[in-house]
């Protein structure tokens, strides 16, 4: 599936997006920046009856943006929108957003859960818990960035 460029209007490329609608709420939509000199992923929420999508976050190499909190993930993943095209399966819909996820303070069976998603997209049973562990440790110790803070440094 691929969309036009959320950043510019040029026709030029096509990037791939994955939609992932949901039932009744926000839905996402992940695109991979993949051209020369233009890569990262964006995350963009899709609100139902509206026609734009509002970028949340992106990656370029560093997490800027505001992410969810892990029951905004949940929710999204576990409520997928069957009229919709898009992702359907929960545990590709769960990988997916995980990137997303900005709560230091997951439940218990988070690592559970990320488990039994990455073995159901083909992980080895034998190495998704200790991969899992070291996700879950990463993403709920990120450092959050404001674009909006100012530095010392920068004689603001």
């Amino acid at each position: 599936m691929s969309m036009p460029c959320p950043r510019s209007s040029s026709t030029l490329g096509r990037w791939p997006a994955f939609r992932v609608p949901a039932e009744d709420g926000p839905g996402a939509v992940v695109v991979y920046r993949n051209l020369d000199g233009e890569y990262g992923t964006d995350y963009l929420l899709t609100h139902p009856g509206r026609s734009y999508a509002e970028q949340i976050a992106s990656w370029d190499g560093d997490f800027s943006g505001t992410g969810l909190t892990w029951h905004e993930l949940i929710r999204i993943a576990d409520s997928p929108s069957l009229a919709d095209e898009g992702v359907q399966d929960t545990a590709t819909r769960f990988l997916l957003l995980l990137p997303l996820l900005t709560d230091p303070d997951v439940p218990e069976t988070a690592s559970a859960r990320l488990i039994a998603a990455l073995t159901a997209v083909g992980a080895p049973q034998d190495t998704a818990s200790i991969a899992a562990e070291h996700l879950l440790a990463h993403l709920t110790r990120r450092s959050r960035h404001d674009p909006t803070w100012a530095s010392p440094l920068s004689g603001s």
